[in-house]
């Protein structure tokens, strides 16, 4: 069989093959034992790594156990280990010097002169290929699963040579940069914890405009700053979808910092008498799955009308937005000083919930409005860094995905 594809480099033309990717290298599994770990030693691979794609965090196995489970196949620089138990068809080439050991979890795909693995890696993550493990999965299982031998019935798509070198190396160029941008978040993440440790733990303090620190922070009970009020009541799921706006749980979930542009829609009659939003609300997760997610918070920071929250929150009202600024709530409520406190109302086993009584107990330690307004526009500037560098490194997802859309297809 042949192929064209929809998009190529300048100076490529022709047709490329198709062939059952059995055809083209030799698959193995891993150890089907799982062995006894030790603190270091031999590195150990398992579904863990190449999803997360963390290898410089394994397990370790003793030398011993590595000569009697590599008899059979070794793994080399060059080979690709993709999972084919549980999260199917993740692969990574191994581009490094490599001596460790896998697990059956595993498939290892061994270099062949035949096709370059780094170009079949890449192949790997198309939805052509993916879509070809998926018809051939065994879905009944728990975890799901695919066997060797169906892995080497899929098809597989590749050009000459040369073609396939220069697709592979632009693609990991991009690969690169993807990885890059993603260590550029997280050290910015990283840093924004550690700033906000210091500034609710009083280690880092803000002066004022005559270079004198600020007053001391204050306690405050929190039913003592304001109220509560709860979310929309008395809604099937025929009154979803159109009508006036909703904050979603996961809205507050995900963010500090409410997004309007992401809420869903709701049916409201005018005579019912449901609580609206408005600018300085923060709004609480009520019930979770664990004691760790409780209670997590987002403030809105926009001026609305007629925008509602849902019922599996409630939202927390200031008598005063100067003894309060929302601007500064964003991350008094997001700390880990106050986090800690408040996983500590999670009541329940299988499914967490909080008292909003017990939450109105809780105690926060506020600085004066000048320290809050300091205090919010230091960390307001990391966060919009990490938004910028977030929203860069979508760009790159996109334009891989678009690249291996029309690569090879």
């Amino acid at each position: 069989m042949t192929f064209f594809p929809n998009l190529r480099f300048p100076g490529f033309d022709g047709e490329w093959e198709i062939r059952k990717l059995r055809e083209l290298v030799k698959i193995y599994d891993g150890t089907h034992q799982t062995p006894n770990y030790v603190s270091n030693g031999i590195p150990f691979y398992s579904v863990e790594q190449v999803t997360a794609n963390q290898f410089e965090k394994t397990k370790f196995i003793t030398p011993e156990v590595f000569e009697k489970e590599n008899k059979r196949v070794k793994l080399e620089k060059g080979d690709i280990l993709m999972t084919r138990i549980g999260s199917i068809g993740v692969a990574k080439h191994i581009n490094w010097d490599v001596n460790a050991s896998f697990y059956v979890s595993l498939a290892l795909i061994k270099q062949s002169s035949r096709i370059d693995n780094e170009y079949l890696c890449h192949f790997i993550n198309t939805n052509f290929f993916q879509s070809e493990l998926w018809k051939r999965t065994i879905h009944v299982a728990f975890p799901q699963k695919i066997n060797l031998g169906e892995i080497g019935e899929c098809f597989i798509k590749y050009p000459s040579s040369k073609e396939q070198s220069k697709i592979s190396s632009f693609l990991t160029s991009i690969d690169n940069r993807i990885q890059t941008q993603k260590k550029i978040i997280s050290q910015l993440k990283s840093q924004m914890s550690n700033l906000k440790d210091l500034i609710f733990e009083k280690k880092l303090r803000f002066k004022d405009r005559n270079g004198n620190i600020f007053s001391q922070w204050k306690y405050f009970k929190l039913s003592d700053l304001g109220n509560t009020f709860n979310g929309l009541s008395g809604k099937t799921k025929e009154h979803f979808g159109v009508g006036q706006k909703y904050i979603q749980y996961k809205q507050i979930f995900d963010s500090a910092k409410i997004n309007i542009a992401n809420c869903a829609f709701v049916d409201v009659e005018e005579n019912e008498n449901q609580n609206t939003v408005q600018y300085g609300d923060v709004f609480f997760t009520i019930s979770s799955e664990t004691p760790e997610e409780i209670g997590m918070s987002s403030v809105l920071l926009e001026n609305v009308e007629n925008v509602y929250l849902n019922s599996f929150c409630f939202g927390f009202r200031t008598n005063s937005l100067d003894e309060l600024i929302p601007e500064f709530s964003q991350f008094l409520f997001r700390s880990n000083k106050f986090r800690n406190e408040i996983v500590k109302l999670a009541q329940g086993s299988t499914r967490y919930n909080m008292s909003k009584t017990e939450f109105l107990k809780l105690n926060v330690k506020l600085p004066c409005k000048d320290e809050q307004i300091k205090i919010a526009q230091f960390l307001s500037s990391i966060s919009e860094k990490i938004y910028i560098e977030s929203e860069l490194l979508i760009q790159y997802e996109n334009q891989k995905k678009y690249l291996l859309q029309n690569l090879f297809v």
